[in-house]
């Protein structure tokens, strides 16, 4: 008969294991247990976006995705499985982002030569990843996409900066593109995209003296493209914002370039206040009145 999983102790305790860094400290660890039911992982009820550790999980439990959450990021040197459980503002903003690329793409009426691969497991030898969102074209046998998303609500922006510099290192330069949207509880939402700081046409990243490197971990890390910071006010029309809009570049997503009536996907100011931060911002208000009359039951 199942039975539920007793943690091990945080991941501040665990030592200066690369693959948890950036976690927050007090995310619980468990021991892999074939008897247990994974389901008893899962927290009561948080605003925030919350992560749970399983140590020594058996890789063939990933490779055939038996019972996993949905986001799930896998070590295998270290047999260690990450769970990501993400909170209502996370999982709107992830949602608001997708609803402007389809916005754009029916509008362009290119909405069939894209893949939606949402949050599609990616493998590689070393690490199995999920993004938030993901795309790329269709009818293109390509194990990584072009476009990756990273969200975080309340947890480390080194950690969301981690995440999408695996997503365009690992790819060498494949994932053409990463954004991220870095939601604070006070409202704050900054939003990067990141693009290769290394010629992607290139098999090897080539030094500044000639050297040839294939080590993906010597490569460097992903630089800003474009940023656009929201800051809450009492209401949206007394929002601060910085920045000039989002663009992805058409060729950026489909390897092609844009043919009469196409062209780059333009997410302007107006596009993300209306269509992502006033979204996220409800979200916020409504989690928040959720988690009070829990208090109060």
């Amino acid at each position: 008969m199942p039975y539920d999983y007793q943690s091990e102790g945080v991941v501040s305790e665990e030592g200066a294991n690369p693959f948890l860094e950036h976690l927050p400290p007090d995310t619980p660890v468990y021991r892999y247990d074939r008897q247990c039911v994974i389901e008893s992982l899962l927290p009561p009820y948080s605003v925030k976006d919350r992560f749970v550790v399983i140590k020594d999980f058996p890789p063939k439990k990933i490779d055939k995705d038996e019972d996993l959450p949905r986001y799930c990021d896998y070590s295998r040197p270290h047999q260690i499985l990450i769970i990501k459980m993400p909170g209502q503002p996370h999982e709107e903003a992830a949602a608001s982002f997708e609803k402007m690329i389809t916005i754009i793409a029916n509008d362009m009426q290119v909405i069939r030569r894209i893949a939606f691969c949402g949050a599609t497991r990616v493998s590689t030898p070393d690490r199995d990843k999920q993004a938030d969102r993901s795309w790329k074209p269709r009818r293109q046998a390509r194990k990584f996409p072009t476009v990756a998303l990273e969200v975080g609500f309340a947890e480390t922006t080194a950690k969301l900066e981690q995440d999408i510099a695996w997503w365009i290192n690992e790819s060498r330069g494949e994932v053409g593109m990463g954004i991220t949207v870095d939601i604070k509880r006070s409202g704050c939402i900054d939003i990067k995209s990141w693009i290769p700081a290394f010629d992607p046409s290139l098999r090897d990243h080539v030094t500044a003296s000639g050297r040839h490197v294939n080590n993906t971990n010597n490569l460097p890390p992903p630089q800003v493209a474009q940023r656009v910071l929201f800051k809450r006010g009492r209401d949206e029309s007394g929002s601060a914002i910085e920045g000039g809009g989002l663009t992805i570049p058409f060729h950026t997503l489909f390897l092609d370039e844009p043919g009469e009536g196409e062209r780059d996907f333009v997410l302007t100011v107006d596009m993300l206040l209306l269509h992502l931060a006033g979204c996220v911002w409800d979200a916020i208000d409504d989690e928040e009145i959720k988690a009070r009359e829990r208090v109060y039951c």
